[in-house]
């Protein structure tokens, strides 16, 4: 099974959440969430333990894509 990644384009930049294995239902829940008001943002912690926050109206004026790790 190919691994997935979520490329986010912003008029900022594109950005890639990566993500993990077996979480890809969860990830997809997390999005719907995000774009429909329920949930502020999502929170993704780094390998070094950073965290990244994707907030909402960010993403709701982006264009996302789940796509196979290259």
């Amino acid at each position: 099974m190919e691994t997935k990644i979520i490329k986010v384009t912003h008029v900022t930049g594109t950005y890639i959440i990566e993500i993990p294995n077996g979480a890809l239902n969860d990830m997809k829940t997390q999005l719907d969430k995000c774009l429909n008001d329920e949930q502020g943002a999502i929170v993704v912690k780094g390998e070094d333990g950073d965290q990244f926050v994707y907030p909402s109206d960010f993403l709701k004026n982006s264009f996302i894509s789940i796509v196979d790790r290259e």
